[in-house]
């Protein structure tokens, strides 16, 4: 079982995820399956956040839009998957 940090967040009426993930996910080409996988497990459309360098991934308007959120205002969660 590992643990994975997450966020459910609500904006403007549309609800999205956050999947913080190892840098290296991004940056491989499963990085799109990455998304489909966590935007399921969420219910929601998902991008990523690379744990050390915070690089996002995934659809370009919530990119767009987190990357004027600071880190530290997201309600971080925890699961175990």
């Amino acid at each position: 079982m590992s643990k994975v940090q997450f966020a459910r967040i609500r904006e403007q009426g549309i609800t999205f995820g956050v999947v913080v993930v190892k840098d290296h996910v991004i940056d491989q080409q499963g990085a799109d399956d990455a998304v489909s996988y966590w935007s399921q497990w969420l219910g929601c459309p998902t991008i990523l956040l690379g744990a050390n360098r915070h690089k996002l991934y995934g659809r370009t308007d919530i990119v767009r839009f987190m990357r004027n959120v600071s880190i530290n205002r997201i309600p971080w969660r925890e699961a175990h998957t």
